[in-house]
């Protein structure tokens, strides 16, 4: 045993550090003994060489970290160790309690750790102290704390308190439970919500038999935690248990009580079947959808209901559940029908929701009004365009008209506003220009208005196909829905910067003007007014072959008729620079044939189908089918080869075309 030079204390021989003040003990070192070199006999030199080649070999940075820390803990005290590990665990605690939120947890492990720093000191006699023992007392009550540390991670009952089952409205349709300390949420004589503390599993479950025995059984559902169940009156009941805070809820709806329903002849409403219960209400009724509740409704009429509603067209995009069932019908309106038990059905239907598309484009300006622009749908901000960009903004609407507002994003005095109504999902373009007082919109691509299924709006306004090409304005028209589209050509290009087939004029039911948007029938006749060469008039080459056919009789006064009748009605002509091109239909036989006026080739075949369609010709090279379109009343047919290209043929004289034929034959 030795003693410590500065406080007195006995300390054991090998001690380095004094464990109550911390002075440095100073000791010697017996020589060390090479105890291996004795028994083996080795050399002490060799053995002085092994363990320093030994000592050469380098450790890491973790294995010196362990190093170190194993020497410091190894030089502490008994004393010294229990202290270190309170420290750490206490630290720990108040980790632990700050990540939890538990404000008052966290302030006793602050006072535990502070505890066991005053213990650590008065030990040191760093805080000197009458009694010695004072130190073990502050460590011993730093561990005591742990008791009402523990206590506040124990279950929260919050604002419970005890209440008298006599109290509760509705006591006397569910049963009281064995513990009357809890909350009351709601306590009305159509509903009841409480929660029941300190109540075990088996409280729980012997609950749950109580209830069953007050007669809650019908369609009832359970699982291990949780119990719903109605009564023969309509009650139902609620119950579910959370066993880590030991509670229980109970939960009791009043039935329903429904009138009688008198079913809705509203547009919405039409579009479903009627059910067969006549009691129930309905809460929604107008254009932007319906809503009924229906009672006296059991399952397998639920079930059959729904299948009306999707006889009645509501099987698109369907979900079925058992107890719901919801779909769409082809415009776009979304049913749902639920079973809520009981007896009691819901029935929901929803108005369309569109996807509309608005593009805008922001004219640049070179130096003033350089301003950003809000963009605003009945006054929801969607976006801002920067200034001389183009920005493409996407939103689900319903049914109905709505306006855009366009608002400089610097003054907000500056706007311009246009109305759109939509009916059906919408590409909408529209481009801007900035001033320095408003903002100046033209609308590239609107809205189109609602129309019937025999209807179609205009693509394009009269003026817009103006010096367009007249095929490519049949098949815009075509595209739009309509069919009944008729030629008239102005055969009048002699010299001039007027192109072939350039578009002169379109009329609708012989109204020359109409703009973009506006509704017509389907089928109204539509008449393309466009320019060809006067050489492609097939009436002064008809006139010629007359003239000519004339003197041949004047030279053949035996011939019974220039134009012989020919066996094919409708003949057709493709007249080019140096030759043409004939192709003519035996509409009796169903039978066809092409030949040119160059004596390359003469084609004949069978055809079917009707013209107005495109009939299809079998030629008898066997090589590939071709088509031939005529709509009946035009002077033009569209011819389409094996390889898919177009031509357009002129309507010609059959007995002209047959004289043709006859030298060919």
């Amino acid at each position: 045993m030795m003693k410590c030079p500065k406080c007195g204390a006995e300390l054991s021989d090998d001690t380095k550090f004094c464990s109550y003040c911390g002075t440095k003990m100073e000791t010697i070192d017996p020589p060390p003994v090479d105890e291996k070199a004795e028994v083996s006999g080795t050399p002490q030199s060799e053995s002085f060489s092994t363990y320093s080649a030994e000592s050469e070999v380098p450790k890491s940075l973790s294995d010196k970290i362990k190093d170190k820390a194993s020497e410091q803990w190894h030089k502490l005290s008994t004393y010294g160790k229990i202290v270190t590990i309170a420290i750490c665990a206490f630290g720990l605690l108040f980790l632990v309690a700050l990540l939890l939120g538990k404000t008052a947890a966290a302030v006793i492990a602050i006072l535990q750790i502070a505890l066991t720093v005053v213990a650590i000191l008065m030990k040191k006699q760093i805080i000197k102290m009458p009694q010695r023992w004072l130190h073990i007392a502050a460590l011993a009550l730093a561990g005591i704390l742990l008791v009402p540390y523990m206590s506040l991670f124990s279950t929260d009952y919050g604002d419970a308190e005890r209440f008298a089952w006599s109290d509760i409205l509705l006591a006397d349709v569910v049963p009281e439970p064995d513990s009357l300390l809890g909350e009351i949420v709601s306590n009305h004589d159509d509903y009841l919500s409480v929660y029941v503390y300190k109540t075990t599993i088996a409280d729980y479950n012997e609950y749950v038999e109580s209830c069953k025995e007050k007669g809650f059984t019908v369609e009832a559902d359970q699982s291990e935690h949780s119990y719903y169940a109605y009564n023969a009156e309509g009650y139902k009941l609620s119950l579910y248990y959370t066993e880590s805070d030991s509670k229980m809820h109970i939960g009791v709806d009043a039935a329903e009580q429904y009138g009688t329903l008198v079913w809705s002849d509203s547009a919405i409403a039409s579009m479903l079947p009627v059910p067969t219960s006549t009691t129930g209400e309905i809460t929604q009724d107008d254009e932007k959808g319906f809503q009924a509740y229906v009672s006296n409704t059991p399952m397998d009429e639920f079930k059959a209901y729904a299948a009306a509603c999707a006889d009645k067209g509501f099987n698109i995009d369907v979900e079925d559940y058992g107890e719901s069932y919801s779909a769409e019908n082809s415009e776009g309106y979304k049913l749902s029908v639920l079973y809520h038990g009981n007896g009691v059905i819901s029935i929901s239907v929803d108005e369309p929701e569109y996807e509309v598309s608005v593009e805008i484009e922001c004219v640049e300006n070179l130096i003033f009004s350089k301003y950003d622009v809000d963009v605003y749908i009945d006054d929801n901000l969607e976006g801002t365009v920067t200034h001389g960009t183009t920005e493409t903004f996407t939103v689900t609407l319903t049914k109905g008209t709505y306006e855009i507002k366009f608002v400089s994003a610097e003054d907000d005095e500056a706007t311009g506003t246009v109305n759109i109504d939509i009916h059906q999902d919408e590409l909408l373009k529209y481009k801007i220009s900035c001033t320095s007082t408003q903002i100046n919109i033209e609308t590239i691509a609107g809205t189109i208005p609602e129309h019937g299924e025999d209807e179609a709006p205009m693509p394009q306004s009269a003026s817009d196909y103006k010096y367009d090409n007249y095929a490519d304005v049949q098949q815009e028209l075509a595209d739009a829905g309509f069919t009944n589209i008729s030629f008239e050509i102005l055969y009048d290009i002699e010299l001039g910067w007027t192109e072939e087939g350039e578009v002169d004029s379109v009329s609708v039911d012989g109204k020359a003007e109409f703009e973009q948007g506006d509704i017509f029938k389907k089928d109204a006749s539509i008449v393309i007014t466009y320019h060809m060469p006067v050489e492609d008039d097939p009436n002064d080459l008809a006139a010629t072959e007359s003239a000519e056919t004339e003197v041949t009789e004047t030279e053949m006064p035996d011939a019974e008729s220039a134009t012989p009748a020919s066996e094919y009605e409708l003949a057709f002509v493709r007249r080019l620079s140096s030759y043409s091109l004939y192709i003519m239909f035996d509409t009796d036989t169903k039978t066809a044939a092409q030949f040119g006026t160059d004596d390359t080739y003469l084609y004949k075949g069978p055809y079917t189908g009707d013209f107005s369609s495109g009939v299809t010709i079998a030629w008898d090279h066997g090589e590939f089918t071709e088509k031939f379109v005529y709509q009946d009343g035009s002077s033009i047919g569209t011819y389409i080869d094996g390889n898919g290209y177009e031509w357009e043929y002129s309507k010609c004289d059959p007995g002209v075309a047959q004289e043709v034929l006859d030298t060919r034959e």
